[in-house]
């Protein structure tokens, strides 16, 4: 009884000086309790599901990315396991590289798995404090450290390389971009992303509270204006995203302005949708990745979203943030 006791109490000094107290918790929380391991194959583990907030969906690849990135340099296995507020597999699925876990590899107890929480982490050294990898990692990370993995490790990883190993369009994803593209011509198409968040009361996201009436109808003025100079300026149609519906149905009928269907939601505040849903988000992301070029456009007091940077780094397509005065 008193060797058990002493184990126990050493397992625990030693799991706090590992852990920070929250990862810890959650440890205890959501894994099996047991003082032996099972001897699982170490690995690095992508977590997006509904134990954290993930934020966007940009957010999600910028942490899936350079977690792989050093799953790379460990020359450890790496897995994603996505699985909030969808399944990721219902939209990408393995390109060059399976990251889908396999039955039966995954730990399940806290002597197998370590967490590690980077979702307010400027830097990625808290995730390196805990290499080289010796059981398996989940990690909750939402911010993109991968300038800063180059740095630290003499590599030169290029972010759309790494995106394009892992993944690629389902059938049903890539049928819908075909489609897109059929509709914008064969020359190809430049886009354009505005991000309003809660301001013109299309959804609801974190804190953030609709403008009133007057200043948003100002508000989707200027930006329709600024749009309509960009058209004019372009040779090609123009593919317009945002996260406002209201905006969209404002520019939908613009000469040489396309926009593409379905309710837009922020998906870390919407559980429980249709496929079709989360599905819209998807097809934006890639179809700005197959732009000729990306604008990501707003006034000063808009959120300049790393959506259209992102999703122009897939393809190293030229990225603009046009700023309107």
């Amino acid at each position: 009884m008193n060797d058990n006791f002493t184990r126990l109490k050493k397992s625990i000094v030693l799991f706090c000086n590992a852990y920070g107290l929250k990862e810890f918790y959650l440890l205890l929380k959501y894994y099996r309790f047991s003082l032996t391991g099972s001897g699982k194959k170490p690995m690095l583990i992508s977590m997006v599901d509904n134990r954290r907030k993930g934020k966007g969906l940009t957010d999600r690849f910028k942490g899936i990315v350079s977690v792989y990135a050093l799953s790379k340099i460990e020359k450890v296995p790496y897995r994603c396991i996505y699985n909030h507020p969808c399944q990721l597999t219902d939209f990408l699925e393995p390109n060059e590289y399976n990251w889908i876990p396999r039955d039966g590899e995954l730990g399940e107890t806290i002597m197998d798995v370590r967490l590690k929480l980077l979702r307010k982490q400027r830097k990625v050294r808290r995730l390196l404090k805990a290499l080289p990898v010796k059981k398996q990692m989940r990690v909750y990370a939402n911010m993109d450290y991968l300038e800063e993995i180059n740095r630290i490790y003499h590599t030169n990883y290029q972010w759309g390389t790494l995106f394009h190993e892992l993944f690629k369009p389902t059938r049903e994803l890539e049928d819908q971009l075909q489609f897109h593209q059929n509709k914008l011509g064969t020359n190809g198409y430049n886009a354009c992303v505005f991000r309003f968040q809660a301001m013109l009361g299309d959804f609801k996201e974190y804190q953030f509270k609709p403008l009133p009436e007057a200043e948003r109808r100002q508000l989707i003025h200027t930006n329709k204006e600024a749009l309509m100079q960009l058209v004019k300026k372009s040779d090609l149609p123009v593919l317009v995203t945002s996260d406002s519906t209201t905006f969209l149905s404002e520019i939908r009928d613009l000469k040489n302005v396309y926009t593409i269907p379905g309710r837009v939601v922020h998906i870390d505040n919407a559980a429980n949708e249709a496929g079709e849903v989360y599905m819209k988000s998807f097809v934006d992301f890639l179809m700005l990745s197959r732009a000729q070029c990306v604008y990501g456009m707003g006034t000063r007091n808009m959120y300049q979203t790393d959506f259209p940077r992102f999703a122009a780094k897939i393809n190293n397509v030229p990225f603009e943030r046009v700023i309107i005065d």
